[in-house]
């Protein structure tokens, strides 16, 4: 019988059959506390060596917002604030659109004023890797392990294009991908960043739920009029970030625009669009009584439900808008 720490354990007899392996130990809360801390790729929005996934509908800047993350990631600059702590060469798989990433590299680094004569250390894959194919996976992997220079973030872009023939509510072919993507995250030693979309609804990505179970970091784009909410909507080892409100912008010199922070290019007062079109529902059609929450929405039918829910919320905030009982009403309407 073995003791550890005065507790007794087992009945000390082994066989060479059910020898523990040597890594096998366990760690008092003390020592527990001496492991390092998670690391980040860039501070507290994409973790080091971890599986990240990127999603958001048509339309939502998805590809732009990766090209801003590999910029920062490879060149060691601040991504909207947020520092980078551990940069170095990159690798996008363009599984679909390698012509429209060059649109956008090109424009993140006149943006940023870089030469376009010089590697800044992104580099792309031209053609998809199939995630539920192992000797696919393998074969990447080796080919990148022989490259001249460690990789610190590798993106999937993206996923439906990544699995093809997959059935993406399905558990098992979810399991596959992830445990590959896992793969190359541990071989490689870098963060891997999965880009998909959302479901018909815009309320998550699209989908079985083992995606989201089996990965550090969500992080959630969606459009809201001429602006980008980009969201945290899982981070395994810290408090979501803040959301961050861009807009896409045109880069003068050629072709292509980037996000900049929404506060540097628009008012900050007045209304969007979407919080017009809310309040004028509200107004025109519940004049009289009010509506209920749901009963609003259901009004606002072209309006998707997040943004729904953002533009009553500011439409609350600003005060043009209030509450009687359960119905809502424009302020100045008589209770």
């Amino acid at each position: 019988m073995s003791v550890i720490d005065g507790i007794a354990w087992g009945d000390g007899t082994t066989s060479s059959v059910d020898m523990f392996p040597p890594s096998w130990k366990l760690l008092s809360d003390v020592e527990l506390m001496q492991m390092p801390d998670p690391q980040w790729s860039i501070d507290r929005i994409l973790p080091d060596e971890g599986v990240a996934v990127v999603y958001g509908p048509s339309g939502a800047c998805k590809t732009t917002l990766i090209t801003a993350i590999l910029g920062a990631i490879a060149t060691g600059g601040a991504f909207y604030g947020h520092a980078v702590t551990l940069g170095g060469t990159c690798i996008y798989v363009a599984a679909e659109d390698p012509p429209g990433f060059k649109v956008r590299v090109g424009a993140w680094k006149r943006a940023h004023r870089l030469p376009m004569d010089k590697p800044i250390g992104i580099y792309t894959f031209p053609e998809a890797i199939n995630l539920r194919d192992v000797a696919d996976v393998a074969r990447f992997e080796r080919f990148v392990l022989e490259q001249a220079a460690p990789v610190r973030g590798l993106v999937i872009d993206t996923y439906a294009a990544s699995t093809p023939g997959a059935n993406e509510n399905s558990s098992e072919d979810t399991t596959v991908a992830l445990t590959h993507a896992r793969r190359w995250q541990a071989a490689l030693r870098c963060l891997v960043i999965v880009v998909h979309h959302t479901n018909a609804g815009g309320s998550r990505e699209r989908g079985h739920s083992g995606l989201r179970a089996g990965v550090d970091t969500m992080i959630s784009l969606t459009p809201e009029d001429d602006r980008i909410i980009v969201e945290c909507s899982k981070q395994r080892n810290a408090a979501p970030f803040e959301p961050m409100v861009l807009k896409l912008v045109p880069v003068p010199g050629g072709d292509g625009c980037v996000l900049r922070p929404a506060a540097d290019v628009i008012p900050s007062s007045g209304l969007s669009t979407t919080q017009q079109k809310v309040l004028s529902v509200l107004r025109d059609t519940f004049a009289t009584d009010g509506a209920s929450k749901s009963e609003w929405q259901r009004a606002c039918h072209d309006v998707p439900d997040r943004s729904f829910h953002r533009a009553a919320k500011s439409l609350g905030e600003k005060g043009l808008i209030r509450q009687v009982g359960a119905h809502w009403r424009p302020t100045g309407v008589a209770a």
